[in-house]
Parts: structure tokens; sequence; C-alpha cells
């Protein structure tokens, strides 16, 4: 085995252990579950997570301000 398919064989080893190790984690960090209930006993709406759905979010304004 020549020194430069060894170097390049250690780089691929050292890239896909960094790989795994950030699935690793991303897979760790995940929360577990349904949101917990509010106190009136209901679960949280999903839109209440984050933003808008694209299709719903109303475009920018015009770049040289509003057109009368």
């Amino acid at each position: 085995m020549s020194a430069t398919n060894a170097s390049q064989r250690l780089g691929f080893g050292i890239l896909g252990a960094l790989l795994a190790g950030g699935l690793l984690l991303a897979a760790c960090a995940a929360p577990d579950g349904p949101a917990p209930a509010d106190e009136e006993g209901r679960t949280p709406a999903k839109t209440a997570r984050g933003p808008a759905a694209a299709s719903r979010r109303t475009p920018p304004p015009p770049r040289d301000g509003p057109r009368d």
C-alpha cells in the first residue's frame, strides 16, 4: 500500500468518524415524545412551535417602497 493511499484512507476514516459522531449527537439532542401540556391540559398546536408555512407568508414589500 502506498503512502498516498494510506493517507487518503485515513482521511476518509476521520471524515466518517466525524459524520457518525454528528449523527449520534443529533439523535441524542432531539426531544423525545410530544410537547408537554399547558395548565389546562391542552397540548400546544403544531403551528405554535415555529413560523408559518412558506405558502402562508406575505411577500416582502418592494425595495423602492410602496407604489401608489
